[in-house]
């Protein structure tokens, strides 16, 4: 392991602090050449840390000492798709409404300068990324868009790149393409630091760990020597035992006696002339728990879209909803409150300036009651959400103030608080540590048997399925579903 004078980037403040969060470096750790894998649970610093790196050797009174030769830093995080842009979406609906959209840039658009560059050429190929350049930038997929922000970083040539959770949203294909580029950028000079909440996410070819335990800073250890020391501490007994008593539902089921709660006959979507899928074939019943796979830009983001009622191609197909027709005079904001639904891209538009505990109240409304003075219950049963998942010290923070695990764990409240018949879950552990992503199962599964509720569970990764998912349906972007 390197020693503190190799270090490409040396920690030397005994604390170092940014915001809220001020983290101990009592172990004078650092960065080393190479690629560095720094790993906490959700809230732990992470971020705060690679805040202070990418700004700069006394940002906010912070001591860094970076080695001569390292002077372009570059900190990639999913929201940075909004600085390319200049057009602000002002909500996740709004990003598929045709008119909304008109002055939304295309990929082309806003890379077109990029576009012919032999290492663009040369990534693109590398991360499978092709055919894109005419869609609108708040079209693509979650892991569309993490290829499409990791090349144009690559082509800046940094000489050290951060990549906060840089795994979400790409397929097993896609992550082995990407774990093949990070192995040869060190060949170029090009250090990277992976900032990851999972110890299972910690690849083996990474040169060093430091691992960030309750905002302290570990010193870098080798990725053997890590996974040797977390293997021998890690016990499942306590979490596996962990009791989860959820809130009883405070209102009734509003398709109490539905039959179909979504189906697609023939159904096709498309991007201009690129078809995305074609004669589609699906039906999701009362009470049925599906798994929804398919690899990057298979389709899956725009077809979920159109169960949420979100997607305006919706209307030219043949799509049943709770036992109804879409178009046939039926209430959208109806289908919404019986709808719990989360995906990353959600995250990338929520842009409220409300605290944790009044953004869980305002899932457990209605659509068109959401901002009105919470009640005595609904705070009492905010808590008890909050403390299921670990978050209650979050209570009163601002949802901009969170890190971007936290804010996931809020948007997974947000929608299951309101316990609704049916749960539209899109890469909802993505992000997430170890103990969360097992409570969010176990609460998934319970929520699933006790009201029967119904579900439709996106993921690239079948240990990541709750329990209770009985049948998986692939989705083929040459053939719709098989």
């Amino acid at each position: 392991m390197c020693e503190s004078r190799e270090f490409i980037v040396g920690f030397e403040s005994e604390k170092l602090g940014y915001g809220r969060i001020v983290l101990d470096n009592s172990a004078k750790s650092g960065i080393c050449q190479g690629v560095t894998a720094i790993v906490g649970k959700n809230g732990s610093g992470k971020s705060t840390l690679a805040t202070i790196i990418a700004k700069g050797r006394y940002a906010y009174g912070n001591r860094l000492k970076f080695r001569d030769d390292i002077s372009r830093i570059k900190m990639l995080t999913f929201t940075d798709i909004h600085s390319f842009t200049g057009i602000d979406v002002q909500s996740f609906q709004q990003r598929m409404e045709a008119t909304a959209n008109d002055y939304v840039p295309s990929v082309g658009d806003i890379f077109k300068g990029k576009l012919e560059l032999p290492k663009w050429q040369k990534y693109s190929d590398t991360f499978r990324l092709h055919d894109i350049e005419t869609k609108k930038i708040n079209y693509l997929s979650s892991g569309e868009l993490r290829k499409l922000l990791i090349i144009n970083a690559l082509c800046d040539s940094p000489d050290l790149l951060i990549l906060d959770n840089p795994y979400i949203g790409l397929d097993a294909k896609s992550r082995s393409d990407f774990d093949e580029a990070m192995m040869h950028l060190s060949d170029n000079g090009v250090s990277v630091a992976f900032l990851l909440c999972d110890h299972g996410d910690v690849p083996d070819y990474v040169d060093s760990v430091i691992e960030i335990e309750e905002c302290s800073i570990g010193y870098p250890i080798s990725a053997e020597a890590y996974h040797e020391h977390y293997s021998a501490r890690i016990t499942d007994e306590a979490l596996e035992n962990e009791e989860i008593s959820l809130p009883v539902r405070s209102k009734p089921l509003m398709y109490e006696n539905c039959d179909v709660v979504f189906s697609i006959k023939d159904g096709h979507a498309r991007y201009g002339d690129k078809i995305i899928f074609d004669k589609l074939n699906w039906t999701v019943r009362c009470g049925e728990r599906w798994a929804l796979q398919g690899p990057n830009g298979s389709g899956k983001s725009l077809l979920l879209s159109m169960v949420c009622a979100d997607n305006p191609q919706g209307y030219a197909n043949d799509i049943i909803l709770f036992d109804r027709r879409r178009g046939s005079g039926e209430s959208i904001w109806e289908i919404k409150d019986a709808i719990g639904y989360v995906c990353p891209e959600m995250q990338l538009y929520f842009t409220s300036n409300d605290t944790v505990k009044e953004i869980i109240i305002q899932g457990m409304r209605n659509s068109l009651c959401r901002y009105i003075k919470s009640s005595a219950q609904e705070e009492e049963t905010a808590d008890i959400w909050m403390k299921i998942l670990h978050i209650h010290h979050l209570c009163n923070r601002k949802f901009s103030e969170l890190s971007s695990g936290e804010q996931r764990i809020v948007m997974l409240l947000r929608a299951i608080a309101k316990q609704p018949e049916l749960l539209v879950l899109d890469e909802p552990l993505h992000g997430l540590d170890r103990d969360n992503k097992r409570r969010i199962k176990k609460i998934i599964s319970e929520l699933s048997q006790r009201n029967g509720a119904s579900l439709i569970f996106v993921t690239h990764y079948m240990e990541e399925l709750p329990d209770c998912v009985t049948d998986i349906k692939k989705l083929d972007p040459r053939r719709g579903l098989i």
